[in-house]
């Protein structure tokens, strides 16, 4: 999912208390006592509109552990990937580090030692199997697993209601849908590629409904099948959307949060993002009615496969000197109302065991389809080089667009960005 670096500052001053006594020689001065306020660094790609209630969850967090000033060092995306990989290198990671879930950051870095098993905290047995899976390598627990998320298509519900659409159920509706839309003067899907992220999240959604082989993980990492030979069907899926007309024109020079204004603004019907967004949407138009359905790339017949996902996880550095605040903010970020307050502001579900998810009526579609439906989790997940692979769908997804490359050299680069990780001993961060 690149923006201006952004360091957020959530505190509260700490406090320094000095009791004097009168001075006379019957009641000489107290000695002073001072508290010592200790410093927890947390580092998160959550940012901007995207920041949430993480904000009043620090202050909170602070107001009931007044020894301990918590700093947040946030920015979007892949500069905090790129921020968090520089700092472990020179040895001053934040104390806490907001992770992906998955093999793509969680077990790379577990893998190599730099997060700490948190296998014996308390907390785990709070969450379900499955989120505590998703955090989770080689059978140990690293992180707490914050909340689920799904990506899907946004839609502008009166722009759909003027033009008498509904929600299409497969490709050949999806692509109808689009055309009429665009008959009418209006562009069908807003979407931001200067960085690629918005295409990587595209192609997310599009995947679970036509990658159907639940082997293609192992075999992939296994490299009994490779990306070239795989994906092409899906690939020529989306980027037909361009051809069509169907995508923002020149998106490469257009950023996320353009093509989230041009959404909101009425210039465009579609948006592909995930249920996080939702706030920051409704922050800039708080009555814009919009709702969301699973991307429908199966074809007719088939049912749609919805993409989901842990959302983020707090991890702790293993070598922080702040080991029990850090500990005490995980296990904050393990109550339910600290979840709650959180999931509610990315828009997302609850992933404490036995515990229902308030879901806001925007989208209301897509909780349908996850809680009848089939799910998948992203598809980055587990491939063993997965870093390298994720930059390189983003920047050869520019190239195509550009037209200075082909589907084909977009995976072929693909096989051999995953080669040279395995090269240079990949699976590390």
């Amino acid at each position: 999912m690149i923006k201006p670096f952004i360091v957020l500052l959530a505190s509260i001053g700490g406090f320094m208390l000095l009791i004097t006594g009168c001075s006379s020689s019957l009641h000489p001065p107290a000695d002073s006592e001072t508290q010592e306020i200790i410093k927890l660094r947390v580092g998160g790609f959550k940012a901007g509109s995207e920041i949430g209630a993480i904000p009043e969850l620090n202050e909170q967090f602070m107001l009931e552990n007044p020894s301990i000033k918590v700093i947040y060092e946030g920015m979007p995306g892949a500069q905090y990937t790129k921020y968090i990989k520089g700092k472990f290198a020179i040895n001053d990671a934040p104390d806490v580090i907001m992770l992906h879930p998955g093999g793509e950051e969680v077990g790379s870095y577990a893998k190599v030692g730099f997060i700490r098993d948190l296998s014996d905290e308390p907390w785990t047995t709070a969450f379900t199997p499955s989120a505590i899976e998703s955090v989770s390598f080689q059978g140990k627990v690293y992180g707490t697993p914050n909340e689920m998320v799904v990506l899907g298509v946004y839609y502008n519900k009166n722009l759909f209601e003027r033009l008498s659409l509904r929600p299409p159920s497969n490709w050949e509706e999806f692509l109808h849908v689009s055309a009429l839309i665009k008959s009418k003067g209006i562009t069908p899907i807003s979407i931001g590629n200067n960085d690629g992220w918005m295409t990587l999240a595209a192609i997310y959604t599009l995947g679970p409904s036509l990658i159907k082989d639940p082997d293609f993980d192992r075999k992939l990492n296994a490299r009994e099948i490779r990306f070239n030979g795989t994906w092409n069907a899906m690939l020529e899926q989306w980027f037909s959307l361009e051809e069509k007309g169907y995508l923002t024109p020149g998106s490469t020079n257009v950023s996320m949060d353009q093509a989230q204004r041009d959404f909101v603004e009425g210039n465009a019907a579609m948006y592909i993002n995930g249920s996080w967004a939702l706030a920051g949407i409704l922050q800039g138009e708080p009555d814009f009615e919009l709702g969301m359905f699973p991307m429908p790339a199966n074809p007719p017949g088939e049912e749609t496969v919805v993409s989901i996902n842990v959302g983020t996880t707090w991890t702790i550095n293993n070598k922080t000197k702040q080991l029990d605040a850090a500990r005490k903010y995980l296990a904050f970020w393990s109550k339910e109302e600290t979840l709650r307050q959180w999931a509610e502001s990315q828009a997302s579900f609850l992933t404490l065991q036995g515990v229902g998810s308030h879901t806001p009526e925007e989208l209301s579609d897509i909780a349908r389809a996850v809680a009848n439906g089939q799910t998948h989790e992203f598809l980055s997940n587990w491939w063993e080089q997965s870093g390298d692979i994720v930059i390189e769908i983003m920047d050869s997804a520019q190239g195509v667009y550009l037209q200075a490359l082909t589907i084909d050299d977009m995976l072929t680069n693909m096989d051999r960005a995953w080669d040279r990780s395995v090269s240079r001993g990949g699976g590390s961060p």
